[in-house]
């Protein structure tokens, strides 16, 4: 009886030496300060200072993207008629 109350003392402990996931912030790139984007023309992106790059992709339908997640990279999604339609981290 003893022994497996110290066995259940030493999974308590051992469970709490878990490590905790770090959580992405879902605005690591601040594409929250683009929204104004939405709706607008290709022009107004690079007016706005977004120019495609290591931390920019501007894209639009039937591009073909590479599928890694970097939470840095701000994405700039557009139209058949080059209209932003989405502006998120990725």
């Amino acid at each position: 009886m003893r022994m497996m109350l110290a066995g259940f003392g030493l999974v308590a402990v051992l469970a709490g030496c878990e490590e905790t996931p770090v959580a992405e912030t879902e605005d690591a790139c601040g594409a929250s300060s683009y929204q104004s984007l939405i709706g607008q023309d290709r022009a107004a992106v690079t007016a706005a200072g977004l120019e495609p790059g290591q931390k920019v992709r501007i894209y639009g339908p039937g591009a073909m993207l590479t599928m890694d997640y970097r939470a840095d990279r701000i994405n700039v999604e557009l139209d058949n008629a080059d209209r932003v339609i989405k502006v998120t981290c990725g």
